[in-house]
């Protein structure tokens, strides 16, 4: 495999310094305690994905990055070091021995070891980041060395430097809890259902698309530029709009917007305004998390300065969903310079006041 330096070397005739590749050093702390018995296979299979994702991505980005990996949850050793500091095109597969199912969930204090393998990475050089993700199926219950607390601090210290990202995958309906309880950006928190072999594949989906999107947003940021992000999983801060327009479809002459004087159902507020219902032709503004969205349903941005309207698949990228099979939830987090639309298929959506619904009509055939 040819790597990254060499890649970029020669890319258009192009030379390019090595110390010039933007670089960010990457942790994984993975639940190993008893409870994930039953789907190890899959998050070991769902994790060497995720992965070679990640290497893809810092291809196409023409970027660096190392691997550190760490398993949390052993009543005996409590914390094992899988490897540290390799470079991601390195990084040999987990196989399904690698994880011990034992014990209870000793979160924090991984994160606070990892934490401390990646500074000792530290190149001390401003557009160096860090990212610390967390994949557990339960909650927060041994962590005593150094604890909780102690932790938290040390995440909020880190995040105050702009260099560094945590984010954690949670059981299902857990987010808004884990995210208040400690502190952590609700957009860095991501639920997954943890009882399926599908689930467990649908969210390491999420993460290698979140991933995908906080390189570009590391390119997009530059030399020399601190880089990290508060909404890793549903991100479109950095995105401008020459991107969406060079990615995206422009569709501002196609669609319509409606705001909703009260609280209506989607398909009245269609009716009412006179245009006719037509399944598939209404996108709801995304303004709270969406618990399931659709892989086959579009979505399209707004640019919140010109109204111009752009859709296609690289929307759900930017995103962070762009490789989810079945049904993802989206986070609303911070979207900068645009607003978000989901296609809706049902007629009984309701539409909160002050909010608007965006018509298609070109598009509403769909059979879905």
């Amino acid at each position: 495999m040819v790597d990254v330096f060499t890649r970029l070397t020669f890319f258009k005739g192009v030379k390019m310094s090595k110390k010039e590749l933007l670089q960010s050093h990457i942790a994984f702390c993975i639940d190993e305690s008893g409870s994930v018995a039953n789907i190890v296979k899959p998050l070991v299979e769902a994790y060497n994905q995720t992965v070679t994702d990640i290497r893809q991505a810092v291809l196409d980005e023409g970027q660096e990055a190392s691997m550190t990996a760490l398993a949390f949850g052993d009543r005996v050793l409590k914390h094992r070091i899988l490897y540290v500091g390799q470079q991601v095109q390195t990084v040999k597969p987990l196989d399904h021995n690698s994880l011990n199912p034992t014990g209870m969930t000793p979160l924090f204090d991984s994160v606070y070891r990892a934490i401390k393998k990646l500074e000792e990475l530290d190149d001390g050089k401003p557009d160096t980041s860090f990212v610390i993700s967390v994949i557990t199926d339960g909650e927060e219950n041994q962590s005593v060395d150094p604890g909780v607390p102690t932790t938290v601090r040390e995440i909020e210290k880190k995040t105050a430097t702009d260099r560094w990202t945590f984010t954690f995958l949670v059981p299902n309906g857990k987010e808004e809890k884990f995210s208040r309880n400690f502190n952590i950006p609700r957009g860095n928190v991501q639920g997954w259902d943890t009882k399926t072999a599908r689930g467990t594949k649908e969210a390491f989906i999420i993460s290698s698309s979140a991933y995908r999107g906080f390189f570009k947003e590391k390119t997009v940021a530059g030399i020399g530029k601190k880089m990290s992000s508060k909404s890793f999983y549903s991100n479109t801060e950095n995105l401008t709009v020459r991107e969406a327009r060079s990615s995206l479809s422009e569709i501002t002459n196609q669609v319509m917007f409606l705001t909703a004087p009260k609280e209506y159902q989607i398909r009245n507020l269609i009716i009412d305004s006179g245009q006719p219902w037509i399944k598939g032709a209404a996108f709801y503004q995304l303004i709270k998390t969406e618990k399931k969205v659709h892989d086959y349903k579009l979505v399209a941005l707004r640019v919140k300065t010109s109204g111009k309207v752009y859709c296609g698949q690289d929307a759900r990228d930017m995103l962070g969903i762009g490789g989810a099979v079945g049904t993802v939830r989206l986070v609303p987090g911070d979207h900068g310079k645009f607003d978000v639309f989901i296609q809706s298929t049902s007629i009984n959506r309701k539409i909160p006041a002050g909010t608007e619904v965006m018509y298609w009509a070109k598009v509403g055939t769909q059979k879905k």
